[in-house]
């Protein structure tokens, strides 16, 4: 390498611990349904909740007013599901006012802490907000009444205000029903059954449920970021028959099975049924991808990115794929005709071994630049952790620029795939990461979750020994990501397959690609 550069570690800060919670109460009553029309959203006072009147102030104080209590807001019906429809009226306002109708929610995201070494899980947080229902306008004697569909939105109470001259003057609410449908109910062994939910809640144990099938559990389903609406996929397993398949309340992302006396009580639980109507042959084996996302905002944190305004500017296309693949780099505005030293930066050590981690770097190469102070190379990602790494372009002693790449998971296989009960068959998995987000993949056979397998001290080598197990004929293993640990209080149980990863998972919003595995073996006679 060129100049007096040598690579460096850097020892892991200790995050904070990050809380966020929020507590809503609201009323709910009666009322006659009636048109109106809908209204773009608006920019509304805080409500003022009523309070008890304040005695006399003290000598030379300015007198402390009474606030106004807020009238009922009449709602019917008081509860419903997604989509219906549901009435509001209002008496003793003003004659002649518009009246802006509000809706309360949230916006639901996960509390994460991303630096150069790691990102941190701590908690959801949930941000109320208000939205728009509509406008109507109070007749001569200060009624007034309107009619709306119920939102796509979290479950449980949502408090509706009516807004006059920008002052609450009205309130009720409305309790948004859960429901959740499962498709198909028959198939063959391997048939994709996909759950589906609207109206999950946002409290904590509202918001999270697991899904058992036979008896076992397969994972939990989340609506954090997806506004109460979650889809998760199973496959069917077993031998031909019915099996059952129950979506339970799950706290702590495990099956609440005395539901009924708990304080939830008054929410449901799903049951179904799935028949399995022939075993058939092997299954290949396949990763479901979250959906496509829009380019990540360059002020997203990356790990290993030194976040460190840089002279020369620098891509890598493709941005992100699997160990071992092809990428080439771009980079401009370099000294010309000059030698640049290439760097590949990660993360070496573990969590368990005592010993802690820290940030390596790796040498790529030297390539020179041209006369315009530009170079474009290839070069082969390196068999390493999953995640975000940089690749560091030095010209003597100085780091010039620096660009992000993202290491995705990948399968190597499974072998042997054909055994007999109580053989060993290995699961062998590359570009498994370092994060508290991204380091371990969770082991579902048969719809019962087994165990949890880590990549960290392997480099993102997973390789997973399992003994196969059950009758003869074709067994599912699903791996599902899941987040590793946490901080929050009260936290979720960790290391449990969340079965809504696609769409909920914490690594989403800082770019992180995990996909479901769907393998299969089969056991011989």
């Amino acid at each position: 390498m060129g100049g007096q550069y040598r690579p460096r570690l850097w020892l892991f800060p200790v995050a904070l611990r990050v809380l966020a919670s929020a507590v809503l109460l609201a009323l709910v009553a009666c009322s006659s349904p009636a048109q109106t029309t809908p209204a773009s959203p608006i920019k509304a006072a805080p409500s003022t909740a009523p309070t008890a009147a304040t005695g006399s102030a003290a000598p030379g104080a300015a007198p402390t007013a009474t606030p106004i209590p807020l009238k009922p807001l009449k709602v019917e019906p008081v509860k419903g599901y997604v989509g219906e429809r549901f009435a509001v009226t209002g008496v003793g306002l003003s004659p002649g006012k518009p009246v802006d109708f509000v809706w309360v929610t949230w916006d639901g995201g996960y509390l994460t802490q991303a630096s150069p070494e790691t990102v941190e899980f701590y908690d959801r947080k949930f941000t109320e907000k208000r939205v728009s229902l509509g406008r109507a306008t109070t007749d001569a004697g200060g009624q007034v009444s309107a009619s709306f569909t119920v939102p796509d939105d979290y479950g449980e109470v949502h408090d509706i205000y009516a807004i006059v001259d920008e002052k609450d003057v009205a309130r009720g609410g409305f309790r948004i029903l859960p429901e959740f449908t499962m498709t198909p109910q028959e198939g063959p062994l391997g048939t994709l059954i996909t759950v589906k939910a609207k109206g999950i809640g946002w409290k904590a144990w509202e918001s999270t449920w697991a899904v058992n099938y036979d008896n076992k559990y397969a994972g939990f389903i989340s609506a954090v970021t997806t506004r109460g609406s979650a889809t998760a996929v199973i496959r069917a397993a077993g031998p031909v028959g019915k099996h059952t398949v129950d979506v339970w309340h799950a706290g702590q992302t495990v099956p609440y099975l005395n539901w009924e006396q708990s304080p939830q009580a008054h929410i449901p639980i799903f049951q179904f049924a799935f028949t399995v109507t022939q075993s058939g042959g092997p299954l290949a084996a396949s990763l479901e991808w979250p959906a496509a996302r829009p380019a990540l905002d360059p002020a997203v944190p990356r790990t290993t990115a030194s976040g460190v305004a840089r002279e020369a500017q620098a891509t890598i296309t493709p941005s992100a794929g699997p160990v071992l693949s092809k990428a080439t780099l771009k980079v401009t505005n370099l000294r010309p005709n000059a030698p640049a030293d290439l760097i590949w930066v990660t993360a070496r050590g573990s969590r368990t071994s005592g010993l802690g981690w820290a940030l390596a770097e790796v040498p790529l190469g030297q390539v020179t630049t041209d006369k315009d102070g530009m170079l474009v190379t290839d070069f082969q990602v390196p068999d390493d952790l999953g995640g975000w790494h940089s690749v560091k372009v030095i010209q003597g002693d100085k780091i010039l620029a620096e660009a992000a790449y993202l290491i995705e998971p990948s399968l190597i296989g499974v072998t042997p795939d054909r055994v007999k009960v109580g053989e060993t068959f290995q699961v062998h998995l590359k570009g498994v990461g370092w994060t508290e987000l991204d380091n371990i993949y969770t082991v579902v056979y048969d719809n019962s979750y087994v165990g949890f397998a880590c990549g960290f001290n392997s480099s993102g080598d997973v390789t997973v020994n399992l003994r196969a197990s059950g009758g003869p004929g074709v067994h599912l293993i699903d791996l599902y990501p899941a987040i590793y640990q946490g901080h929050g209080k009260p936290p979720w149980l960790y290391d449990t397959p969340q079965l809504t990863a696609l769409q909920d998972h914490p690594g989403l919003a800082l770019g992180y690609r995990l996909p479901i595995y769907r393998l299969a073996i089969t056991v011989a006679e």
